[in-house]
């Protein structure tokens, strides 16, 4: 039997990936972290809005509803604020 012909491998080099400044990911991180946080802060402040205003009326799941949003928003806000606070810090380490 005759043994078929096999294309030799031919050994790529790797190409090297342009690397961009590290600066622009974290800055752009900081950018999304802020705008999370905006978005999370007025979904906050909204629902306790919400909260206050439906205070006034009997209606108690509302009531419960819009207070427990309020404090989801609120604590997922303050998280985003540390990661915020966290990658200044890691901005102005790496400067050095």
């Amino acid at each position: 039997m005759a043994k078929r012909k096999r294309s030799k491998k031919v050994a790529r080099r790797k190409a090297k990936m342009v690397s961009s400044p590290k600066s622009f990911y974290v800055k752009r991180k900081i950018r999304v972290t802020i705008n999370n946080l905006l978005l999370f802060i007025i979904f906050s402040l909204v629902s306790f809005v919400l909260y206050k205003l439906i205070a006034i009326d009997v209606n108690e799941f509302l009531n419960s509803l819009f207070l427990v949003m309020a404090m989801v928003f609120g604590f997922v806000s303050a998280a985003f604020l540390i990661v915020l606070i966290v990658l200044i810090i890691l901005k102005f380490v790496k400067k050095k």
